[in-house]
C-alpha cells in the first residue's frame, strides 16, 4: 500500500511516495511547477494531474501555502476526492512541515521558504504565527531578503547609501539593469521569483559585505520571533526550521541560537502523505 504525499509552495512542489508495511520507504517523484491557493488559476485540476500521475495510491495529502481557513481546505479536500476518486486531505504547509518535522509529535516549525511563518501544535492546539504573504508580511523569507537586496541596490544607485557589493551582484545574476528588474517586477507584481531567486547572494555576500551581514541579521531575528510568538501561546515547545532560508548556515545559527532549534526528522512532504496515512481506515 501507498500514500502520496505534495508540498506545494512558491518555489515549486515536491512529491513523495510513502510505501511498505508501516510507510517507512521514501520515494521522490518527478516535482512540479510553483503552487499557491491564492494565486495559482485551476489549483485543484493541476493537483488532480499530479494525483493521477501517480496510480494506485490509497490516500493523498496535499500542503498548500495561501489557505486562509480550515474551510477553504475541506472544499477543495472534497473536490479532489470527487475527482480522484480517493481520500484526500488538503491542509496549510505548514501543518504538513510540523508533521514531518516532529513525527506527529508536539512543537513548533518555523517555515522560511519564499514565504515564512510559524506553525505550533500542543495536542490538542493549533497556533500560527505570519504567513500573511509578501504584499503586508512574510518576514526573513526569501522574498523577504531578495527586496532588501534591491533597495539595497537602489540606494547606492540613487547615492544614498545602500552597498556596491550588493548592486554589483544584482547585476551579475539577474544579467539586466536595475531599470529593466524593476519594470519586471512591478509588471509582474505576484511573481515572487523575480526577487525570492535573490536571496542566495546576500547569504553568499554576507561574509564580506556590512549591509548583507545586516540582512541576513535580520532575517534570522524576524524568524525567531515567529517561534517566540507562538511558544508564548502554547508554552516552551521544541522548534525546529525548515526551507531554502534556513539552509543558509549564518541565518541557521543565529537562528538556532535563539531558539534552540533542531533539523526537521522528516520533509514537509513526507509530512503531507504522514497526514495521508491517518486517512486509511486501518491507521
Amino acid at each position: 500500500m501507498s500514500v502520496l504525499g505534495i508540498d506545494a509552495g512558491g518555489s515549486g512542489t515536491k512529491v513523495v511516495l510513502l510505501q511498505g508495511s508501516r510507510f517507512d520507504r521514501v520515494t521522490e517523484l518527478p516535482a512540479a511547477p510553483p503552487m499557491n491557493a491564492l494565486l495559482t488559476d485551476g489549483i485543484a485540476g493541476r493537483l488532480a494531474k499530479i494525483i493521477s500521475a501517480a496510480p494506485g495510491v490509497a490516500a493523498v495529502g496535499i500542503g498548500l501555502p495561501g489557505l486562509r481557513s480550515a474551510g477553504a481546505a475541506g472544499q477543495l479536500s472534497q473536490r479532489l476526492r470527487r475527482r480522484v476518486g480517493r481520500p484526500v486531505i488538503v491542509t496549510g504547509d505548514g501543518d504538513i512541515a510540523r508533521a514531518g518535522a516532529f513525527g506527529g509529535e508536539p512543537g513548533i516549525i518555523v517555515i522560511a521558504g519564499t514565504g515564512s511563518a510559524a506553525v505550533g501544535w500542543d495536542g490538542s492546539r493549533r497556533l500560527q504565527a505570519g504567513g500573511h504573504g509578501f504584499l503586508v508580511g512574510d518576514e526573513g523569507s526569501a522574498y523577504w531578503i531578495g527586496r532588501c537586496a534591491v533597495r539595497a541596490a537602489l540606494r547606492w544607485a540613487d547615492g544614498m547609501g545602500g552597498s556596491a557589493a550588493i548592486h554589483r551582484a544584482i547585476l551579475e545574476v539577474t544579467g539586466i539593469s536595475l531599470d529593466e528588474l524593476i519594470v519586471k517586477i512591478n509588471s509582474h507584481s505576484s511573481e515572487r521569483t523575480v526577487v525570492s531567486v535573490l536571496a542566495p547572494l546576500i547569504t553568499d555576500l554576507a561574509e564580506t559585505d556590512a549591509a548583507a551581514r545586516r540582512i541576513t541579521e535580520r532575517a534570522a531575528d524576524h524568524l525567531a520571533a515567529l517561534a517566540a510568538a507562538v511558544q508564548r501561546r502554547l508554552g516552551p515547545l521544541a522548534v525546529a526550521g525548515t526551507g531554502g532560508v534556513l539552509g543558509s548556515p549564518l541565518i541557521w545559527e543565529r537562528f538556532a541560537a535563539q531558539t534552540g532549534a533542531e533539523r526537521p526528522q522528516a520533509s514537509p512532504a513526507v509530512g503531507a502523505a504522514l497526514l495521508a496515512v491517518g486517512l486509511l481506515p486501518h491507521a
